[in-house]
């Protein structure tokens, strides 16, 4: 009985489903409107976001769990949500706004429990091995108390990444436990991507690890005043346990370049990146993508996987 008390004050996840990807619609027989890919199954019993929130689930107990969504898929996201309470929701009103209701959340967080670590994942992700992702969770909580910027993210490093990724850049290729950042790159041709690699860069999964404080510390820096108007969304919401809305109206006047260089990245957010090797992982960022992870997904127990999916099954028996 003393143990989970403990837990809730250093354990939070915040699931990250309102970020914007690729439409998906599941064939072109069915009826169904196309959605963000993260409400989609993909040819499992569960959709990206419920496998995202049982990822949440085994790292924080219930009441820390806290979930970004979109006003406009609400029928698509509630039924999935039934055990997480109002104000555990942070929801917003256009596909910009992702960076506000996870500010919001992080926030909130550091409000309760200025020490508290959280963990950001994505719904917006596509997992060949899990048992692989969760180890590495777990080792990067294990690490967080040695890295000195207080925060490390998940650098991804599978046989085949595609151009539509994002890909983490490291400082050195030092055989260190986590790496440095230089920065964010993002290929516009495969051989691009193939010489990143090459180089040692990472696929950016999205996925943090670190303490409240260094993310509180980074958004009151930089947006002192959206940061002041989220903690009284919250503060709101909060009062009443309802909802926390953040409109998109908050980033009005703040210029786009600021918006696009002002996020979760390095080197603007200082961090560290484990890197995790194949885990079989997809950003899922591109509807060729999604269309070429659902044929693999689909495929009849005697099809052979496309080579991208073999190739990292393969190595992953290998090690």
């Amino acid at each position: 009985m003393n143990q989970r008390p403990q837990r809730s004050r250093a354990h939070w996840s915040i699931i990250v489903a309102d970020d914007h990807g690729p439409e998906w619609a599941p064939s072109s027989e069915r009826t169904e409107a196309p959605a963000p890919v993260q409400y989609c199954r993909l040819g499992d019993s569960a959709t990206l976001l419920q496998k995202a929130l049982r990822r949440g689930a085994r790292l924080a107990s219930p009441w820390q769990l806290l979930v970004t969504a979109r006003e406009e898929y609400r029928s698509l996201w509630e039924p999935s949500l039934w055990y997480v309470k109002p104000n555990q929701r942070f929801v917003c009103d256009h596909r910009s706004s992702s960076w506000l209701t996870t500010s919001a959340a992080l926030l909130k967080i550091a409000n309760e429990a200025r020490s508290a670590v959280v963990v950001i994942l994505p719904a917006r992700c596509y997992v060949t091995h899990e048992d692989v992702l969760s180890a590495a969770l777990e080792r990067a909580l294990m690490l967080l108390p040695s890295i000195p910027e207080g925060v490390v993210t998940l650098g991804m490093h599978d046989f085949e990444s595609g151009i539509d990724e994002a890909y983490l850049v490291p400082s050195s290729q030092a055989c260190a436990p986590t790496l440095k950042l230089l920065g964010v790159a993002r290929p516009a041709t495969p051989w691009i991507a193939h010489h990143l690699r090459d180089q040692g860069a990472m696929v950016a999964s999205g996925i943090m690890i670190g303490y409240v404080g260094a993310f509180a510390a980074y958004l009151s820096r930089l947006w002192p005043g959206i940061s002041a108007k989220l903690l009284q969304r919250v503060a709101a919401g909060s009062a009443v346990g309802a909802e926390t809305v953040v409109p998109s109206s908050l980033q009005r006047g703040v210029p786009a370049a600021m918006l696009r260089t002002l996020r979760w990245h390095p080197p603007s957010l200082p961090q560290r990146a484990l890197r995790v090797f194949h885990c079989g992982w997809s950003g899922l960022r591109s509807a060729n993508t999604v269309a070429r992870i659902s044929a693999f997904v689909s495929r009849p127990a005697n099809v052979p996987p496309p080579q991208f999916a073999a190739d990292t099954m393969a190595q992953s028996v290998r090690l």
